[in-house]
Order: structure tokens, then C-alpha cells, then sequence
């Protein structure tokens, strides 16, 4: 799966948020499904999709448990995606690359397409 979505702003219209939602939780689980085959790792599986961008006090602490995990195994020097503010543009476009950018070199490490 392509990771491109990842970058985009989800919040423009319902479609691109279910898309990102879902892509953001399906990358997820490749990624889980990836390691544990290299390593037996088993990593935190929370669930990512639907979120409801107007609370995302758990949503988000889950997802960075998620970040965490997998930063740690495949040794990527992750960012804090424990916090954003969705309605500040330029928070969100931070966190959304930076985010983006943690799945791009776990899909990269573990030739995820």
C-alpha cells in the first residue's frame, strides 16, 4: 500500500478522511503483520478506524503507542505524533508529515510497496 495518503489533509471532506483513516489503520496492520513474521514481535493493535477528528485524546495515545512500537523494532527515530491540533493548519501539516514520513521508512525498511 502506498503511503502517499498518509501525507495528505484528511480533513477537506468525509471521503479523504474514511481514506486516510482507513489507509493510515491498514498500514498498520502490514507493518504489524510484517514484523512479527521477521521477528515474532508482536506489536500494541489498537483500533485506528473511524476516528472522530473533534476527540482524539485516546485515538492519538494509542496511535503513538503503535509509532513507538514499531520505531522501536525496526530502530526508526520516530517523532511525537502524541498531539495535534487538527484546526491549526499548520500543526496538522507538521504532524501529518512527520507521521507520513515514520510509515514511509517503516515501508521502506520492510519493502512494504
Amino acid at each position: 500500500m502506498s503511503v502517499i495518503v498518509l501525507y495528505e489533509n484528511p480533513l477537506e471532506t468525509p471521503e479523504q478522511l474514511a481514506t486516510w483513516s482507513f489507509s493510515n489503520a491498514a498500514a498498520h496492520r502490514d507493518i504489524a503483520r510484517v514484523i512479527f513474521g521477521i521477528t515474532g514481535d508482536v506489536l500494541p493493535d489498537f483500533p485506528l478506524d473511524p476516528f472522530d477528528p473533534t476527540d482524539m485524546t485516546i485515538w492519538l495515545y494509542q496511535h503513538a503507542l503503535m509509532h513507538d512500537a514499531q520505531n522501536a523494532v525496526l530502530g526508526i527515530a520516530g517523532f511525537n505524533l502524541s498531539n495535534v491540533n487538527w484546526g491549526d493548519p499548520g500543526d496538522l501539516a507538521a504532524w501529518l508529515w512527520n507521521h507520513g514520513q515514520e510509515h514511509a521508512a517503516a515501508a521502506t525498511i520492510l519493502e512494504l510497496g
